[in-house]
């Protein structure tokens, strides 16, 4: 499930980022906006499955696993941004 959540956050900022790109055809608030749009996916996602789950909250953070969401942010950061560099901009 979490590696789920991982890819849904890249697929939703690349499309957001690159449909953000050709609109406004603005590459470093596009980038931004990846950023922004990755961090919060996440973060939410790890609250939500964080809270849900009393054995997480019993044994601790580093037991459950969800400490992937957390160091996804910076990959899929930097996979958003080599992907926005083969994006073309139309004028």
């Amino acid at each position: 499930m979490i590696y789920a959540i991982i890819l849904l956050s890249l697929f939703i900022s690349t499309v957001v980022s690159v449909l953000y790109l050709k609109k406004k055809s603005n590459k470093m608030v596009s980038m931004l906006s990846a950023f922004c749009l990755n961090t919060l996916i996440l973060l939410i996602a790890t609250w939500v499955l964080y809270s849900m789950n009393d054995e997480t909250r019993t044994f601790g953070f580093g037991h459950s696993g969800l400490y992937f969401l957390i160091f996804a942010i910076p990959i899929i950061t930097w996979l958003n941004f080599i992907i926005l560099q083969f994006v073309k901009i139309s004028k």
